[in-house]
């Protein structure tokens, strides 16, 4: 029977009831420990009983936490209470596009940008291997911050395009039902949207979600259903024969080139219809940009070098004229309409790959762009590209450097490597250090010849002038707000004032205005990733600033003057790489010049190779995510999803993947307990910054905190083979990075085991749990010790300059070791009568891209190799942004 309110599932209180769906009841209910209205759907207790409904409730929940994504509805929890069996997801306000079309058709502009932001959904799952199965009007919820897809009831996991995929067909084949079919005749709204082949009761892929789009774009440019019938049989052979009455005689208005993408996804046959949500999405796009005649189609960097060397010619050119037009249009005055719009992408430079972020930064003569890529070697550095030619150019002595920002002058660079702030001449002169910056979050620079800079991840902000010499403190975290840290500062036109981002303990991001002199900060935005002033009167930001995937970018007017944003936001742009804390990862100039960062994270291939280097085999071939944890038998992998949300486990051996977290927040650093039982990880979530979390390695019961360090970040580095002992690196309140023992015996509380002016990281506690091996990195070099374990006391130093990462072996009588020019090395080392170091062996060295992952029982190295990373992430520049605004 329904829940009335009041009712409590765990900490979920009933208010209401919102509907029925396919698959269950709807709630809106209370969260009582976050203080938030959330959607509960609660699996009937009349189905529960069946096997088969319950698999199919679960199936629902591992699909739906699979998809993070603005325009997916984001699954929150999942559990049980007692008999009954629910889920707790946003709560979505707004209307179903079904009742928004009872009073008509939509714009055809508006038809063209919903569909676009539909189809990069469906794009989205189609990626995870998930099909919707059910897409409709009903099942798409109209927001203010654009739609939501709702109900993946029928959705499930798919095999390659047009393969098989598991599942009985008699669930998967049948439509979503708000009541039982009780009449001969009865029309189910879902049939109207289901392709030809499903009606045949052939298997579904994501061509029949594309024929459900279509389907859905027909009826919201015409305000009718592209296909109609007076009982079920004659809307079936409709399905199955019939053409739709062509889109343009019932929408006179809408651009012809839409009445071909619909055509051409209602094909009957899959293989003549649009292949891929992407495909459809950026067919909208391009309708969307063609509709202006100041619109221009934008050249796509091509993967293949050949290619992109041809096409540069003609981006150079076009890029060239454009940017001298704007050079010749700037400033505007009131009355102009700006310069005309392009867009254009650019790739990764030649040997290199953009970082993720690469924290792009417009020249203050809208020329040149700054950014941070890294060579095959893995060095970082600060490259240069001008906007008008392909030219790209490291800067000589930027090893490891970060963050660039510019001198007002164009002509000089600050940026941060090493523990330093740097600043480097553009005319070869080598870097010229000014100040410590242990752990920097950004610069700038003012035509006063101060800058103003972040110099750790937690903390204040603090000025220095453009020579050098001692910082001076100019904001400090007001703990009354909970705030953690200040960053990113970016001066306003005055060269006084300038905007920074405050990150506050509750996922909250704000960003204020202040001066050089330390007047009171004035809050100008909250939300979001932490905004940026685009001049000359615009706030630039993304949705959401606590996740690294894609996200959309809004503009809000802002007066730099009054230092105040004012009246709605419009979006920009739909597919914008975000990064964690409070960096929006966007850069424009006064000209209408904007550089953003596309990155899609590329799956990687695991394979074995022996003590000499040589390949055995491919492990996996390819593995979506950020990290890569080695299960003490040598058998499985954890790894998190390639949004870097949720965590999972791979079997080497039977290929079977296991998922273990159902959440919304990032995970890495993941570390298997000895006996391969559990899995400790780090969990993060915005300013809340990086947590310690435990889950059972089959996936069983839920994940719990263990502990959560003084500073914003806490990662596990390695669990003692008596599991008594997990060793963590966390951060303290300024930010320095320290080496935790915390006792999983429940013996006594965690406590700090090493901490020195050094940053300790990339800890492992040998075999026998009685030394610890680490790093120490000092001056961007990572000297490598050996500690006695439980009690730091006798310490010792391996004999070597600097190393990327050690590992002990199976039997704790070497070290593994990785050095900068990623050689691997092996060093004998013994403990009797002391620290013996034997000679250092030069093993092979691994190819780039290629990273270790962890050492096997039988001495087999297992190493991740991130496959196409440069294609992976690319720079979009957009000349005339203002224009794409009110066009979306």
């Amino acid at each position: 029977m329904p829940l009335s309110a009041g009712t409590r599932l765990g900490p979920y209180e009933i208010t209401a009831p919102l509907g029925a769906g396919g698959m269950g009841e709807v709630y809106r209910a209370r969260d009582t420990r976050l203080l938030r209205d959330v959607a509960v759907k609660v699996l009937p207790s009349h189905l529960s009983s069946s096997p088969e409904v319950r698999s199919r409730f679960e199936r629902e929940a591992r699909t739906v936490s699979s998809l993070n994504h603005p325009h997916i509805c984001i699954l929150h929890d999942v559990g049980r209470e007692g008999d009954t069996d629910y889920l707790v997801m946003e709560l979505v306000e707004g209307e179903t596009l079904a009742q928004r079309l009872t009073r008509g058709a939509l714009a055809p502009m508006e038809v063209v940008r919903l569909g676009a932001q539909i189809a990069d959904a469906l794009e989205r799952a189609h990626r995870a291997g998930v099909i919707h199965r059910d897409l409709k009007p009903g099942n798409i919820m109209l927001t203010k911050s654009g739609p939501k897809l709702m109900d993946f009831g029928l959705a499930r996991a798919s095999g390659p395009l047009g393969g098989p995929s598991s599942g009985s067909v008699a669930m998967t084949q049948s439509p979503t039902m708000a009541q039982p079919l009780t009449a001969e005749g009865t029309i189910v709204g879902t049939f109207q949207y289901m392709a030809p082949e499903q009606l045949e009761g052939k298997e579904a892929d994501a061509r029949s979600d594309v024929w459900a789009l279509g389907c859905v774009l027909y009826e919201m440019a015409t305000g009718r259903r592209a296909f109609e019938g007076k009982s079920q049989a004659s809307l079936i052979s409709a399905i199955m024969t019939s053409e739709p009455e062509p889109l343009v005689q019932l929408a006179p208005m809408s651009p012809p080139a839409l009445e071909r993408l619909a055509r051409a996804c209602l094909a009957k046959d899959p293989e003549e219809r649009v292949q891929t949500a992407h495909d459809v999405k950026l067919q909208l796009q391009w309708i969307a940009e063609g509709s202006s005649a100041a619109g221009v189609p934008a050249p796509v960097a091509a993967r293949r070098r050949s290619r992109e060397q041809r096409a540069w010619i003609l981006v150079a050119t076009l890029a060239a004229a454009l940017t001298a037009l704007m050079f010749a249009w700037a400033p505007w005055s009131a009355r102009d309409q700006g310069p005309p719009l392009a867009r254009f992408m650019l790739a990764s430079p030649e040997g290199a790959t953009l970082t993720s972020p690469a924290n792009a930064e417009l020249s203050p003569d809208g020329r040149t762009i700054a950014y941070e890529a890294s060579d095959s070697a893995g060095t970082t550095r600060v490259y240069l590209r001008p906007l008008a030619t392909p030219e790209t150019r490291a800067i000589r002595g930027t090893d490891g450097g970060s963050l660039p920002f510019w001198a007002p002058d164009s002509r000089t660079i600050g940026f941060f490597s090493r523990g330093k702030l740097r600043k480097v001449a553009l005319d070869g002169s080598p870097p010229v250090a000014l100040c410590d910056a242990p752990d920097a979050r950004g610069g700038a620079w003012s035509r006063m010849g101060v800058i103003v800079f972040a110099p750790n991840n937690q903390g204040g902000l603090e000025r220095v002038s453009e020579n050098g010499g001692a910082p001076t403190p100019i904001t400090q975290p007001n703990h009354a707000k909970r705030e953690r840290g200040h960053r990113y500062p970016q001066f306003l036109p005055d060269q006084k004032h300038f905007l920074f981002v405050a990150i506050g303990q509750e996922d909250l991001v704000s960003t204020y205005a202040t001066s050089v002199d330390g007047e009171r900060s004035i809050e100008v935005c909250r939300g979001g990733s932490g905004a940026r002033w685009a001049p000359p009167g615009w706030l630039l930001y993304l949705e959401n600033g606590i996740t690294s995937s894609k996200q959309r970018l809004f503009a809000k007017r802002f007066d730099p003057a009054r230092r105040r944003a004012s009246g709605e936001p419009q979006l920009v742009l739909d597919d914008v790489q975000a990064t964690n804390f409070g960096y929006a990862n966007v850069t424009a100039d006064a000209r209408g010049t904007l550089v953003a960062q596309h990155w899609e994270a590329p799956p990687s291939r695991l394979q074995w190779r022996d003590v000499h280097g040589v390949v055995l085999g491919t492990a996996a071939a390819a593995v979506e995510g950020a990290f890569f944890a080695l299960s003490p038998d040598g058998r499985r992998v954890a790894h998190n999803d390639a949004d870097q949300i949720n965590l999972f486990t791979l079997d080497l051996a039977t290929r079977v993947s296991t998922r273990l977290t159902f959440g919304n927040q990032l995970t890495a650093s993941a570390v298997w307990s000895r006996d391969g039982r559990r899995i400790a990880f780090a969990s993060g979530s915005g300013a809340r910054g990086w947590e310690i979390h435990v889950k059972s390695a089959d996936g069983s019961g839920p994940d719990s905190l263990l502990f959560h360090g003084p500073g914003l970040f806490s990662f596990p580095m390695s669990w003692s083979v008596d599991g008594r002992w997990l060793v963590a690196q966390c951060a303290d309140t300024s930010g320095s990075y320290d080496l935790w023992k915390i006792p999983m015996d429940g013996s006594g509380s965690p406590q700090i085991y090493e901490r020195t002016p050094e940053a300790e990281q990339n800890a492992e506690l040998s075999p026998d749990g009685r030394w610890l091996l680490y790093g120490a990195v000092s001056e961007g070099k990572q000297a490598l010790y050996v500690q006695s374990f439980p009690n730091p006391g006798t310490k010792y130093q391996v004999a070597i300059e600097d190393v990327l990462g050690a590992k002990w072996s199976a039997q704790g009588d070497r070290i593994f070791v990785l050095d900068p020019r990623r050689e691997a090395l092996s060093i004998p080392v013994s403990f009797t009568g002391g620290f013996q170091q034997g000679p250092t062996t030069r093993m092979y060295q691994l190819p780039p891209n290629e990273a270790p992952v962890g050492v096997a029982p039988d001495h087999r190295l297992l190493t991740a190799t991130a496959q196409d990373i440069s294609a992976s992430t690319r720079f979009e520049v957009v000349l005339g942004w203002p224009g794409l605004l009110g066009k979306r």
